[in-house]
């Protein structure tokens, strides 16, 4: 459930400006630099081994989360959407579309909470039976992640302790609809997997 806060809308970020040849050939050299890359006799900037195992290193942080249906979720929420450990949940709580979680803020890895933390862009897939949604969000310094019950996804800037992700894409009204429709039977298992890209 969400609380009744005025929450002011922030911008999403503002896209990448356009890359040029020549920002392309000062960040290969500074790479040379680096010892990261070199300059073949045939014009190539080809990885060092240093290059490549930092290269191999580089994965995106990911942690997967199970969530159960329930009858009474009805994911109608304008601005957040909302797992929680609770077993069950009033018609009022539209911003919950999973319950009985494995996890919630509190329980998610270090590693997941320090990518979060770094304000880095978030892809959150839901799956159900097959069908799955995408939402993007993104991080931010400012979170908490120590609520003992409840992950909740926003639109807004909002941070509390229940907090994974802001400036979300999506909300509870936005996610499909045969998966809304499939999480009102409680013996339905959802997979929501949490990606914070590097």
């Amino acid at each position: 459930m969400e609380e009744n806060k005025i929450v002011k809308e922030q911008e999403l970020p503002k896209p990448m400006p356009e890359i040029t040849p020549e920002m392309i050939q000062t960040a290969l050299k500074a790479l040379e630099a680096k010892g990261m890359v070199y300059y073949t006799e045939k014009g190539a900037y080809i990885p060092t081994e240093r290059g490549w195992k930092l290269l191999k290193e580089i994965k995106p942080v990911r942690e997967e989360i199970i969530a159960w249906g329930h009858p009474n979720i009805t994911a109608k929420h304008e601005t957040t959407f909302e797992i929680t450990k609770a077993e069950s949940i009033e018609k009022d709580a539209d911003c919950i579309i999973g319950v009985k979680a494995n996890k919630a803020c509190k329980d998610l890895s270090d590693e997941l909470k320090e990518a979060l933390k770094e304000g880095k862009r978030v892809e959150i897939t839901i799956e159900v039976e097959g069908i799955k949604d995408k939402i993007v969000a993104y991080g931010s310094p400012a979170l908490k992640l120590t609520h003992a019950e409840d992950i909740v996804v926003r639109k807004s800037d909002f941070i509390d302790e229940r907090t994974l992700a802001i400036l979300a894409d999506k909300a509870a009204n936005e996610i499909k609809r045969e998966i809304i429709e499939k999480m009102k039977n409680h013996e339905t298992q959802m997979k929501i997997v949490v990606e914070v890209k590097a």
